[in-house]
């Protein structure tokens, strides 16, 4: 994941658009430094607007609190222990559910 950070960096560098600034290198440098955080990095074509970390177990909490403590809002989202699921208020889910359900996997 450094090296993909670092890369996009030098990319960002050489065109002159910020992909990963410096703000957001000191904090997914951080954020990596937490125990539990397995991946950290800026999503997209990067440039101040959003940051991401992937955590495993509970650390989603410290870095909840680094965050907060930096003035950077921590939107959670966790796996759902289902799977994937279709809602069926939405009428545009009969043409998913349909394609979903003819696909075989061997």
């Amino acid at each position: 994941m450094l090296g993909i950070r670092y890369h996009m960096r030098l990319m960002g560098e050489a065109t002159g658009v910020p992909i990963e600034p410096e703000s957001q290198t000191k904090l997914l440098d951080a954020t990596l430094n937490l125990e539990g955080v397995l991946l950290a990095g800026v999503p997209g074509a990067g440039g101040f607007d959003a940051v991401f970390a992937v955590t495993l177990g509970d650390s989603s909490s410290n870095v909840t609190k680094i965050w907060s403590s930096l003035n950077v809002l921590a939107l959670l989202v966790k796996e759902d222990p289902y799977g994937v699921s279709l809602e069926s208020a939405d009428p545009r889910t009969n043409e998913i559910t349909s394609a979903v359900s003819s696909i075989h996997i061997e």
